[in-house]
């Protein structure tokens, strides 16, 4: 799926970071993550939404964390 002249849904953004997208969809999400602002924006979002849920829960999810070159892979999510 190309997705670097258009932009992932949130379904899709949220699948990313949560490691479930498929193999095949990972690549162009990361393209398109490094050239488009408001996409990462909304990843953001979406990982500010996933801490808040981790404080009010106590738990740790798996995602992705952002980083000022796009979104890089971790295993926790580590916010401060």
């Amino acid at each position: 799926m190309e997705f670097i002249n258009s932009h992932p849904s949130e379904e899709v953004l949220e699948r990313y970071l949560f490691e479930s997208l498929a193999t095949q969809e990972v690549e162009g999400v990361e393209e398109h993550l490094l050239v488009c602002h408001s996409c990462i924006a909304s990843a953001e979002q979406i990982l500010a939404f996933v801490n808040s849920l981790r404080t009010t829960l106590g738990e740790k999810p798996k995602v992705r964390r952002a980083s000022s070159a796009g979104l890089d892979r971790e295993t926790e999510s580590s916010f401060s």
